[in-house]
């Protein structure tokens, strides 16, 4: 044998790595892209389907992040699913690009992430929402969230340009 064969680790194991408890400390700053990226084909299948099950029983956004990093295709009915669900335009924005991510493009999530925005009234809510519209690569998004980058509020303005790779420097000054 020349070549180790690759051992299926426990997916269990793997999903608790993969999902941590949905809160503050266990992920704050927390990714699990570089874990997906890691799975073999078979714990990929596997992973893949024990997720699709886990957000039919909770709304979980990392689960759906999860899912549009390994480009998912059979998580799309689910997905839609909590799209329609979702009491909030943040989170219907959410649902929505990673519906776009996984279609690698997709008009009618656009236009909801679109419509949704002008729905986004708290400002930590608002910063937040930037990084999921820029990912839409839209220009009609990107156009309001510009029209956001010079807003009188530091953080809002500062979310906007990072969203779509502003320089902030001018901001710092002001």
């Amino acid at each position: 044998m020349s070549k180790l064969k690759k051992i299926m680790r426990n997916i269990p194991d793997l999903i608790q790595e993969l999902i941590p408890p949905n809160n503050y400390q266990s992920r704050n700053g927390f990714s699990n892209e570089h874990i997906v990226l890691s799975l073999s084909e078979k714990e990929k299948v596997e992973v893949e389907r024990r997720l699709i099950e886990m957000l039919d029983e909770t709304d979980d956004d990392l689960i759906g992040e999860t899912l549009a990093i390994m480009n998912s295709t059979d998580s799309l009915p689910i997905m839609r699913k909590r799209l329609e669900s979702a009491k909030n335009p943040s989170q219907k924005i959410i649902w929505a690009n990673y519906i776009n991510e996984i279609k690698g493009g997709d008009q009618e999530m656009k236009d909801i992430a679109l419509q949704e925005m002008d729905r986004v009234t708290e400002k930590y809510s608002l910063t937040s929402i930037f990084y999921y519209l820029s990912r839409f690569m839209d220009s009609r998004i990107n156009e309001k969230i510009r029209s956001f980058t010079n807003d009188k509020d530091y953080l809002i303005a500062y979310n906007a340009r990072t969203s779509l790779g502003i320089d902030t420097a001018d901001l710092i000054k002001r």
